[in-house]
């Protein structure tokens, strides 16, 4: 990844003064959650069950977000979103039922951040 992910005290006074950031760091989180688990092959499928889980929440509450009438997004990038939204759901459910892994979750919430990170301020 091409952006440099703050830590400690930092990460927490620049999320606290960009949203977009925030948003950034939560989807890397979510995605080294999934690396995590995912590493630890069949014997981390619980833990696997649990970060997938967790990213799906996050991406139905923004989901949620895009959907509202008060969203300021182009109305392009919120369709695009939401369709992210939605393959977030089917994969999900694919993980969650042995017949896909997280990679494809993974790679959206690191493209997503990336865009984040790089987004002016």
């Amino acid at each position: 990844m091409n952006a440099q992910v703050p830590v400690g005290y930092a990460a927490t006074a620049l999320a606290d003064s960009d949203p977009r950031r925030a948003e950034a760091l939560i989807l890397l989180r979510l995605a080294a959650g999934m690396i995590q688990a995912s590493e630890r092959g069949r014997s981390g499928f619980a833990l696997l069950a649990a970060a997938v889980h967790e990213n799906r929440r996050f991406w139905r509450a923004a989901a949620q977000d895009l959907a509202g009438d008060g969203n300021g997004l182009p109305q392009a990038l919120r369709a695009q979103l939401l369709s992210l939204a939605q393959f977030v759901e089917r994969e999900t459910g694919r993980v969650l039922d042995g017949s896909g892994d997280a990679g494809a979750l993974i790679e959206i919430n690191r493209s997503i951040a990336r865009g984040l990170f790089e987004q002016p301020g």
